[in-house]
């Protein structure tokens, strides 16, 4: 095993620490809203209420929430990046998109997510070429 670790190259090496990171934050975040309160979290009335309303629809958070928990998964397991990556873009936008213009706060989490999934996606370029082939 150390001797893998040695012959890793440092991109390598980040890559794989960004990997596992934005799978521990996705996994952690999945828990919002079903096991974690939205009361709990300190939001005002006027977000707490979108948030309800979210929830409500039986459908956009219960698969957002999803989305995450499966992505986060197969990040740590290093299963199907690209795939993951290409399915995970659209949420992790949307969740830096409320921490901009509901939480008003423009370095936060969501920012750190978002450049990490730059990063994964630079990683994996060759693998997304095909995509912008005629």
């Amino acid at each position: 095993m150390i001797n893998r670790i040695k012959a890793m190259k440092r991109i390598d090496i980040i890559e794989l620490i960004m990997r596992l990171w934005l799978g521990y934050i996705l996994i952690i975040n999945s828990r919002i809203g079903v096991t974690v309160p939205l009361e709990s979290l300190g939001m005002s009335e006027d977000m707490l209420s979108i948030f309800q309303s979210l929830w409500k629809t039986n459908f956009l958070m219960h698969s957002a929430k999803l989305v995450e928990l499966i992505a986060g998964i197969c990040l740590i397991f290093n299963f199907y990046v690209p795939v993951v990556l290409l399915a995970l873009i659209p949420v992790v936008f949307n969740i830096y998109g409320i921490h901009i213009f509901l939480f008003e706060n423009y370095f936060s989490k969501g920012l750190v997510m978002m450049l990490i999934c730059c990063f994964l996606v630079w990683r994996h370029k060759v693998k997304f070429y095909p995509l912008f082939q005629k």
